[in-house]
């Protein structure tokens, strides 16, 4: 019995970018949470973005945000894995010599950023709905991060970022999610991490967690639950570490397996 879905958002529970939820799908959600089923959304969208996107049921869910470094429910934060600041200070130095791309840091409450590309900064607040704050150097902001983000404006993520990771690779968890983004964040921290978390806090085994996904940043969720599924417009790697693969986000695939456990009640 399922009485635990994890699950990624962009190219799995919405087309990317997406502003709101559909209706049915909101409907699916609030009829398996009155049946007693935990929902958590598990995304590298920050957790505003997120409870924004969630907004007719945010006070009912619980969060996996910023790929799973940071957990909790609606304005109530209950675990954060932060980055070291003498590293992040390192990694950002390096990330910036990286060309045609634009960083983003984010922390439990605020994303900042201390680029002049204003329409990627637009792009993200009107589609992701996040709050961005304009600095000089968000490198010199007092807040704790949990994750950057850096944005590839050739759409190309895995080549550009092919030798960044092989120099970073054991230090800081880095994950491509889509074409256009390379996120960083605290080693062996990620959403499965965050998915045995939430387990363990419920009381729910592997047995009774469904997990959807269909990036690199949710390969190790799909690994940490036994009814895993990947969309069918998912990447090689997670169609892999899945256990069943779903029909596309455009066709609604997980809204198809989200519902598939109303039948079964």
């Amino acid at each position: 019995m399922i009485k635990m879905v994890i699950t990624d958002i962009d190219g799995t529970l919405v087309e990317d970018g997406s502003k709101t939820l559909p209706a049915e799908l909101v409907d699916t959600i609030v009829k398996l949470l009155d049946g007693g089923i935990r929902f958590v959304a598990a995304s590298g969208r920050s957790q505003i973005s997120t409870e924004r996107l969630f907004e007719p049921v945010r006070e009912r869910i619980y969060y996996a945000t910023c790929n799973g470094t940071l957990m909790g429910s609606y304005r109530k934060p209950l675990f954060a894995e932060g980055l070291d600041r003498k590293l992040l200070e390192e990694i950002l130095a390096d990330v910036r010599t990286v060309k045609d791309t634009v960083p983003f840091l984010t922390g439990a409450g605020v994303m900042y950023a201390d680029s002049d590309e204003e329409e990627v900064i637009r792009w993200l607040r009107e589609g992701y709905q996040e709050d961005i704050t304009r600095v000089a150097d968000m490198g010199a902001m007092p807040d704790e991060f949990v994750k950057l983000s850096v944005y590839d404006k050739k759409h190309r993520s895995g080549e550009t970022f092919r030798s960044f990771c092989e120099k970073w690779k054991g230090v800081v968890s880095l994950s491509t999610a889509g074409a256009m983004w390379l996120d960083i964040y605290k080693l062996g921290v990620n959403k499965g991490t965050a998915t045995r978390w939430y387990q363990n806090y419920f009381g729910v085994t592997p047995e009774e967690t469904l997990a959807l996904g269909d990036q690199q940043n949710d390969v190790e969720m799909l690994r940490a639950a036994y009814h895993s599924y990947a969309v069918g417009n998912a990447i090689s790697e997670a169609k892999q570490a899945a256990r069943y693969v779903a029909d596309t986000c455009e066709n609604g695939g997980a809204f198809q397996v989200l519902g598939s456990l109303l039948e079964e009640k």
